[in-house]
């Protein structure tokens, strides 16, 4: 029995370790839903050579890039920073790499600049304390020290409250840039449109140059016709011609010698 309780205490020991090693793991976010709405933006279907399913695999592979850059800087951000980043990405029901990064190091630096900050208002302060600080008697400090209490909860007060109103800028800022990126997909999907439109009008333009070209041909090879008939018409003609005067001067010969065979006068013109 003592032994069933001793490995009972030990594995409720071992356990919230495991899941707190869990939590602090990068998160496997899903990133088809916002890649599906970035795609379903392109103006056309059929845009560039794979359409809205080559601007969904784009979208992957960027997102995955973005998951590799997260595991390089994963350990440098505060437990808090993760927890509070990965509840905001998975809010809304299309969760990206790209926004929980972005909350990630906006976060980062936002922490960085408080510490600055606080740090630059202690020295003055603590200067000044040093030099208005009364002397007193032994046995006095306690009086002196008293009222810093108030004060301490006074600045960790302001300090949460700046800090909700950080997180607050970062989540702004967060959603601004994923509404940027959205942008950025659909002035791509845009241009690649474009550019597929000059392209079948350049394609037109060279088949309708290419039919003007045929009809060119086929009218000079129909007025070399024309033009090869007309010779053979007027060919033709001179023929008949020639054949018509040497038909006129035989009769009037054979009439005159059949005349003078007959021993006839010739008629009076």
């Amino acid at each position: 029995m003592r032994g069933y309780c001793a490995s009972v205490i030990a594995f409720a020991a071992i356990v919230p370790s495991i899941a707190l090693a869990r939590s602090d793991d990068i998160p496997n976010l899903d990133m088809r839903p916002v890649c599906r709405g970035i795609a379903s933006q392109s103006a056309d279907p059929g845009v560039g050579q794979g359409g809205q399913a080559d601007t969904f695999q784009r979208c992957m592979e960027s997102e995955q890039e973005v998951r590799e850059q997260l595991k390089k800087e994963w350990s440098a951000f505060s437990a808090a920073d993760k927890r509070h980043c990965v509840e905001l990405a998975k809010t809304g029901g299309e969760s990206s790499n790209t926004e929980l990064l972005t909350c990630l190091e906006m976060s980062r630096d936002v922490r960085i600049m408080r510490a600055a900050a606080a740090a630059d208002r202690t020295k003055p302060s603590a200067a000044a304390a040093d030099t208005a600080k009364p002397s007193a008697p032994a046995g006095d400090t306690t009086k002196l020290s008293a009222p810093a209490e108030p004060s301490s909860k006074l600045a960790t007060k302001t300090g949460e409250d700046q800090t909700n109103t950080e997180i607050e800028r970062a989540k702004a800022d967060a959603q601004a840039a994923k509404t940027s990126e959205a942008a950025a997909q659909r002035k791509l999907a845009d241009a690649e449109a474009a550019l597929k439109r000059a392209k079948e009008e350049i394609d037109r333009a060279k088949a309708e140059a290419e039919h003007a070209k045929a009809d060119a041909q086929g009218a000079r090879d129909s007025e070399a016709a024309a033009n090869r008939k007309l010779a053979d018409a007027e060919a033709a003609r001179v023929a008949a011609e020639k054949a018509c005067r040497s038909g006129d001067t035989a009769p009037s010969g054979l009439g005159s010698r059949l005349r003078r065979w007959l021993g006839r006068p010739a008629p009076n013109p």
